[in-house]
């Protein structure tokens, strides 16, 4: 009975306080202050779902809808394009080459261990169509 009782609490348990995350979704700035075309995002493409949430969404509870995007309030809510140094830049939470938790960091760090990520602006941003 034990053994049973810890299988599920392994495999089944986790499972009601799982989120679920959208597939594929556009990631952009706000209206009006956009610089580079939206990124196409595959949320659950092969080399993302391997990631833990918190990767990405460092300041996430794991439960709440809150603290989920970076552009929440308090979080990532600074989208002036020219200040792209503030810790709270919208731009920074993307392209911040020295940390694992941006995009363009988790990519270098990738392609150092010979992984196949882009890391080219645009192969992320492609030309407006």
């Amino acid at each position: 009975m034990l053994v049973c009782a810890a299988l599920v609490g392994v495999f089944c348990l986790p499972a009601l306080w799982a989120v679920e995350a959208p597939k594929d979704m556009v990631l952009k700035m706000p209206e009006g202050t956009m610089t580079k075309a939206p990124v196409k995002f595959a949320h659950a493409g092969a080399g993302h779902k391997a990631l833990d949430c918190k990767a990405c969404h460092h300041n996430w509870d794991g439960k709440s809808d809150k603290g989920f995007k970076c552009s929440d309030k308090g979080c990532h809510d600074i989208f002036d394009p020219a200040n792209k140094s503030d810790v709270k830049s919208f731009y920074k939470a993307f392209h911040d080459m020295n940390s694992a938790k941006s995009c363009l960091g988790c990519h270098k760090k990738a392609k150092a261990d010979g992984k196949n990520a882009p890391i080219a602006c645009n192969a992320c941003h492609p030309a407006a169509q």
